[in-house]
């Protein structure tokens, strides 16, 4: 009985492979790059966040550029609030984050004459806003900007691995 079950899952795990299924977060894999991490705005929160990734991932940071195989600058990031709709008192009642990130991305066979193209990732989140529970509301809010933190950063790690993979080396 368990040689049948375990035939069954590396068939079914076979199969996944085959479609080309992949679980969240795969391929994100920096197999050990160089990469020199400059940011003009600090954030501590997201910049912690997104160094601890980067060596979870198997990046190396290092602190100068000509020591590295990929450059990231973060130019800058902001969280937009903004009201999605309102009650009949005219207060808001429902809000939408936005979380915007500006990066630079260049490794040492991409040619550039002067500085590389700026990038955006964007994140959004609505959640309702309740006056009777303000300061479950705050926790809430910076649960929310925590998550779009984490998801911009996921999209950032996938475009910075793919663009690994794909120069020659």
């Amino acid at each position: 009985m368990k040689t049948r079950l375990l035939l069954i899952v590396i068939v079914l795990s076979g199969l996944l492979t085959a479609c080309g299924f992949h679980l969240r977060g795969a391929g994100t894999d920096l197999d050990g790059a160089n990469v020199w991490l400059l940011s003009k705005t600090p954030n501590a929160d997201f910049e912690r966040t997104l160094k601890q990734r980067l060596a979870y991932q198997g990046a190396n940071l290092v602190e100068a550029a000509e020591d590295s195989q990929m450059q990231l600058a973060i130019v800058g990031y902001s969280t937009e609030k903004r009201t999605v709709a309102r009650d009949s008192f005219g207060r808001a009642s429902e809000l939408e984050l936005i979380f915007t990130l500006q990066y630079q991305l260049l490794t040492p066979h991409m040619v550039t004459e002067g500085e590389p193209e700026t990038q955006t990732l964007n994140s959004r989140r609505e959640f309702a806003y309740q006056r009777t529970l303000e300061s479950g509301q705050v926790n809430e809010q910076q649960r929310l900007i925590d998550d779009m933190h984490q998801g911009v950063i996921n999209r950032l790690l996938l475009q910075m691995a793919t663009t690994h993979h794909l120069t020659p080396n």
